[in-house]
């Protein structure tokens, strides 16, 4: 079984459920990180998601154990410092 399936069911979520957050998410930072938790929820291995989105494979690791760990909040972006992400019109 997909470990990913398996994680929304933990919190509660669907695939369709995760699609409409992603295209719902505030930022693209957001948008990014629920899209990468889409495409493995659909089968999509961390290399497959990372080459699709331009990312390293550890990067949508590091997202998909945040995810497993803290739920939809751990997807959540915060400035850190740099320029503001410019919040979804």
């Amino acid at each position: 079984m997909n470990d990913m399936l398996v994680t929304l069911g933990r919190w509660q979520l669907t695939v369709k459920a995760v699609r409409e957050r992603m295209y719902g998410a505030p930022t693209s930072r957001e948008r990014e990180r629920w899209h990468a938790v889409w495409l493995l929820a659909r089968g999509w291995s961390a290399a497959q998601v990372a080459e699709a989105l331009e990312r390293d494979a550890h990067t949508i690791g590091d997202w998909a154990e945040d995810f497993r760990q803290k739920g939809p909040t751990g997807l959540s972006f915060e400035q850190s410092g740099g320029f503001p992400v410019s919040p979804r019109p």
